[in-house]
């Protein structure tokens, strides 16, 4: 084999290799197949300001299965892949009246946003009595 041949040879195979590199680095990547519907928003007090650590639990009416959801610093929630069918949602926060939402419908890919305003909780007192109990003769 003459030098110009395998200089020809290795020109072909690296210009295969380039190809194939080319081939997989710029590949389309594909869409997972999602089987529910994302629900977010905020929750927020009568301010306009945002609940960090709200509790939100999201129940499926047909189903019962619940999912929970904690709001971030910014009262900022998301819960991801709910199934498609009517949801309840139950939001609950330190000092604030628990709220309960109900007819929330999720399809399949649907990405809904739910907004929830809390009303701040009322006072309530709480009485708490303890006394000894009388001692008890056993002679008489």
């Amino acid at each position: 084999m003459s030098s110009r041949s395998i200089s020809a040879l290795y020109s072909s195979v690296h210009l295969t290799i380039v190809f194939f590199m080319l081939v997989f680095l710029v590949s389309v990547p594909a869409r997972a197949q999602v089987a529910g519907g994302t629900l977010s928003g905020t929750v927020t007090d009568p301010s306009g300001g945002g609940i960090p650590r709200a509790k939100l639990v999201i129940r499926n009416v047909a189903t019962g299965v619940e999912r929970s959801a904690t709001t971030n610093t910014d009262g900022f929630y998301t819960a991801v892949n709910l199934l498609p069918g009517s949801y309840e949602v139950t939001i609950t926060a330190k000092d604030f009246n628990t709220e309960v939402n109900s007819g929330i419908t999720m399809t399949v890919g649907a990405q809904q946003t739910f907004d929830v305003v809390m009303h701040v909780g009322t006072v309530s007192n709480r009485v708490e009595v303890t006394t000894e109990a009388p001692a008890i003769q056993l002679a008489s």
